[in-house]
């Protein structure tokens, strides 16, 4: 492989639209929290024995 010049080595830099991205980072933390919140409530109506064995599976 020969050398080459540094205009051959440039990456192109992607059209990035921000409001997009800012957009995809609000729906993202809002489906966080939901789902923080229905994982709370089924820990909370679920037997302790239930859940941690399934805490359990996932850590093992």
């Amino acid at each position: 492989m020969g050398k080459q010049c540094r205009s051959e080595l440039k990456m192109k830099i992607p059209e990035i639209d921000l409001k997009e991205l800012e957009k995809l980072k609000e729906d993202n933390f809002r489906e966080r929290l939901e789902f923080i919140d229905l994982y709370a409530e089924w820990v909370k109506k679920t037997s302790n024995k239930k859940w941690s064995s399934q805490q359990k599976d996932i850590i093992d």
